[in-house]
């Protein structure tokens, strides 16, 4: 009974429960000592897992002890019960893991944006979660860590201060065009730490990011929190950028962070 007990991890008190209630009898050898065999061991695994079931001891003992109880098929059917199971809970995991993800977006959207009027911030994360692909945006905000994004928060509110002091200046000045090289950058590190597989802001990447931030009135709205204008000029700026600078160099730039 003990080295049932060791093997089985169930105590030797709930084996003779189990004996007394018929459930799971003990053996005797000629010597009177108690034993269970290979049989037995195959048994209690059935009974533990019925008990994991919540199945009252009373079923247990009706299933186990009826007239065509097969024992191998049952463990079969025990086996493809537990291994759906196991899905169930991995995919349930999955999806909490993702929703804990959503939540620390949340949060560090939060901080990037500090500074700014509160109301509006949540009016854009409204905004977001309302949109298709808004699961996506948090999640992967979610993906940095707090001393990422608080060092990213202070490069881009440093960046947001020199870039409000140029946006009189054409798009294809030089001092807006190395605050415009900062700026994909930070855009670029960030991707590559947010994004899975992310191979690097090229040329097509970076002329389709700017023609959806012009669509995206959030976006659009941040940006003209900051400073009235500044959107258009940031947008431009980076067009400019693209196509004068980014494009022709992209191997130049694409693994910059």
């Amino acid at each position: 009974m003990g080295q049932l007990s060791k093997l089985s991890d169930v105590s030797v008190r709930t084996l003779h429960f189990y004996d007394e209630k018929n459930l799971l009898k003990a053996k005797r050898d000629s010597n009177g000592y108690r034993f269970y065999s290979t049989y037995d061991f195959a048994l209690l695994q059935q009974i533990i897992i019925y008990r994991q079931m919540d199945m009252s001891l009373e079923d247990i003992t009706a299933i186990i002890h009826a007239d065509d109880f097969d024992l191998l098929s049952a463990l079969h059917k025990q086996r493809e019960l537990l291994i759906q199971r196991r899905e169930n809970t991995d995919e349930m995991i999955k999806r909490i893991e993702v929703s804990i993800m959503m939540a620390k977006g949340e949060e560090n959207f939060d901080v990037i944006l500090k500074g700014l009027p509160q109301e509006k911030v949540d009016g854009w994360k409204s905004e977001i979660k309302q949109d298709e692909n808004g699961e996506d945006v948090f999640e992967a905000y979610g993906k940095l860590s707090d001393n990422e994004i608080y060092d990213y928060k202070h490069d881009a509110d440093e960046w947001t201060l020199n870039y409000m002091k140029v946006t009189h200046l054409p798009v294809s000045d030089t001092k807006v065009q190395a605050l415009m090289k900062e700026a994909y950058i930070m855009m670029n590190s960030m991707l590559y730490k947010t994004i899975d597989n992310f191979e690097g802001a090229n040329y097509e990447f970076l002329k389709g990011t700017n023609e959806g931030g012009r669509k995206d009135k959030v976006v659009v709205d941040i940006y003209e929190t900051y400073q009235k204008g500044m959107a258009k000029h940031y947008f431009d700026a980076m067009d400019y950028f693209a196509e004068n600078t980014l494009k022709d160099n992209e191997e130049d730039y694409v693994n910059l962070t």
